[in-house]
């Protein structure tokens, strides 16, 4: 039941990534406090990966990167 909790909870994240990054389309988004919130949560995961990953120009594919790694765990967690 835990690691149910703890791939739900990361599934959750995913999805709070996304929206973020759609929010980035919007412009003057990072003026609303959703947004602002959106963004002090993901950030810390963010920041991590795009140390790790190479600089694509004006594409950031850490997002991407991030879901992917948050799916990785999750199937591993609730395969436990």
């Amino acid at each position: 039941m835990l690691f149910s909790l703890i791939g739900r909870i990361l599934d959750i994240y995913s999805i709070i990534i996304v929206i973020r990054v759609l929010s980035d389309w919007i412009p003057n988004s990072r003026n609303y406090q959703l947004v602002q919130f959106l963004f002090i949560i993901t950030e810390p995961l963010l920041s991590r990966i795009r140390k790790i990953l190479p600089r694509t120009g004006s594409l950031d594919f850490t997002p991407i990167a991030a879901i992917f790694l948050l799916e990785i765990i999750g199937s591993i967690i609730k395969n436990l």
